[in-house]
This record gives structure tokens, sequence and C-alpha cells, in this order.
């Protein structure tokens, strides 16, 4: 009984270790960030993207629960998308707004594409997922969804199920606190390298693309699967704009001309041009990020701030980690925390 229990109590170690640990990247030329760089003068907002409801055929979360998650994790706007429906306009106020997604299709029914309508905001959605690949013209003035949260679980459903089945394990141990760590199944740097590498130039923003798929409600309680107040807090965005926004209209013109960073934490960090220079801070001391160019070149570096001047013109995408702990070359519990929007450094001539 005795030999049991040890064991036991080794084999929760091991996994409490291995969820401390992975994943393990091994960095190359690093190069550390010595440079002070301050929060940028602008107004900051956060916003969840690509949500769907009761309108939607294939979920059953209520209006009302969406407000609710929005308002408890502090987020600023909520967009929702139902399919084909714009019905929860019905239930909108000025921080919840109402969009659509639709399929299109050509003359011979044949899908080329899908898309999310709001207001004047287009945005291509799924690319990433093989049936719903952009098969029209690259429109610069569409948005890109870089990153499905559902579209990137549901890729590595044998890693999702054993990544639930531990975390169950460990949840007596380590509670709400394993939630968070999902967020290592995503491979930002996967997305990025596909959309520079495709030609696309479009502005960045992350989608959750969330379905309640089990709902029960009683007089005094609500049971949804999976519940909006988990998918807000794995992953939002955070919009940097040069004016306050004051309603709707201000919101979605600020996705257009101010800096979009797709985050994966509740706090905020901040990449943007200033000058034609990149700059980027991150909250966390244990920050490590890789610049991406246009021509696929990657540049890696350590440190909370970053200043680059030295970039040819062209477009760049900021990718940043956390860590656990450095050794050597190498990092352990490395996990994302955000990516930037699509940046263009322009040539001084």
């Amino acid at each position: 009984m005795i030999k049991l229990f040890l064991f036991f109590v080794f084999f929760i170690f091991i996994l409490i270790l291995w969820f401390f640990l992975f994943p393990v990247r091994r960095t190359k030329r690093v190069f550390l960030c010595e440079d002070l760089v301050e929060p940028p003068e602008k107004f900051i907002y956060s916003y969840v993207f690509h949500i769907h409801t009761q309108f939607s055929y294939d979920s059953l979360g209520k209006p009302q629960d969406v407000i609710e998650a929005r308002d408890l994790l502090g987020i600023d706007f909520v967009v929702v998308t139902d399919h084909d429906d714009d019905s929860i306009k019905i239930f909108a106020d000025e921080r919840l707004l109402a969009g659509k997604e639709i399929k299109l299709n050509n003359k011979e029914g044949q899908l080329q594409g899908n898309l999310l309508q709001i207001g004047s905001i287009n945005v291509i959605a799924h690319h990433f997922r093989n049936r719903y690949r952009w098969k029209l013209e690259k429109n610069k003035d569409f948005l890109f969804e870089l990153i499905n949260l559902r579209d990137v679980f549901l890729a590595h459903k044998r890693k999702l199920f054993f990544y639930s089945i531990t975390a169950i394990l460990l949840y007596p141990f380590m509670g709400k606190s394993l939630i968070s760590s999902f967020i290592k199944l995503i491979d930002t740097k996967s997305y990025a390298l596909k959309y520079l590498s495709e030609g696309w130039r479009c502005k960045i923003i992350g989608g959750l693309d969330h379905h309640v798929k089990f709902y029960v409600k009683e007089v005094k309680r609500r049971i949804m699967l999976p519940s909006y107040k988990i998918s807000f807090s794995l992953m939002r965005n955070f919009l940097l704009s040069s004016i306050p926004i004051k309603g709707k209209e201000d919101f979605l013109k600020a996705m257009k001309e101010g800096v979009n960073v797709i985050s994966f934490s509740d706090k905020p960090s901040f990449v943007w041009v200033e000058e034609n220079k990149i700059k980027a801070c991150s909250p966390f001391t244990n920050t490590y990020m890789i610049v991406i160019s246009e021509n696929l070149k990657e540049r890696e570096f350590l440190g909370s701030n970053l200043l680059l001047s030295d970039l040819e013109p062209g477009y760049y995408i900021i990718l940043g980690y956390t860590y656990k702990f450095r050794f050597g070359g190498m990092l352990f519990g490395v996990k994302p925390l955000f990516v930037s929007d699509l940046l263009e450094i322009e040539d001084d001539n």
C-alpha cells in the first residue's frame, strides 16, 4: 500500500514537472534586449472577436452569458459573428457589436472563402483550415484572422486529448491555473510563417470562434461547455489607438487604422512602429521574442523591451513568448504571449 502511494506521488510529481517544463525551446543566436522602451502614448482597448451564440445553428450560448463574461473579465468590446444572422443586435450595447459569418461560393457552388462582416469591417477567417482556404483576391483592406483558437485546437486533437486527460489528473493539485497552460499547444510561429510566405499583407487579428456545445440552465445556475469565460481568458486582442474610442464606429475605425496585438494574457503587450523603428514591451521579465521579416528571416531576442532601428524596408511580425527559466541556450516552459499586427518599415527615401 505504501509503495502504491509513493508511486502515485511520484507519478503526480512527474506530471506537474512536465506541465511546468513543457515545451522546451532551443535558441540559436539570441540577442539580449537592453534598451528601455516606454509604453506608447496611445489609448489601449481590449476586445474578443468571432463569437457564436444561440443565433448560430451550431451554438447554444446566450447573449447574457457573453455580456457577463465580458464584464467579469474586464474586456472592453465583444464582436459576435453568428452564421448568416445578426439577431444578436437586439441585445447589443455600445460594447457588444453584431456581425455575421458568411461563406462565399462561386457560380458552381464551390466554397471560395469564409468572411466575417461587422459594419465596414471584413475579416478573412478560417484560412488555415483547408476546407475554407481563401481563393479570392488578397484584398489589403480586409483584416486577416491569423489565429483561430478553435481551429488551432481541433487541428491537434490527439495532443488536446492527452493534454486534457493530464489536466484532469492534475486539477486537484493545480486548480484553475491549468487552463492557461492550454495555449502552449498553439504554434504561433507556424501561422506567422505561413501568412508571410503566402504573401498576405492584411492587418492581423485573433478570433476565438467560440461555440457553446452543451448548455443546462436552472433557476440560479447555468452550465455551459465550453464556457465563454474560459475562451475569453485564453486569448484576446489589444488595440492601440491614437484617439479615444467613444462608440462602435470609433472602434471599427480603430481596428482598421490602429495596431492590433493578439494576446494570450490579460496583461497587454505593446508592439508598434515609431519613426521607422519597431518597438515592443512586455509586462513580463522572462520574455522571448522572434522578429520575422517578409523574406522569412528570423532574429531572436531575450528581454521585456525591444527596440529595432536597423531594419530594411518591408513587413515584419513580432512573436512574443514567456518562459519559466533559462539554462544556457535552452528555454523551459515556453508559452505564447503575443503576436503583433503586420508592421511596415518604409523606405526613408
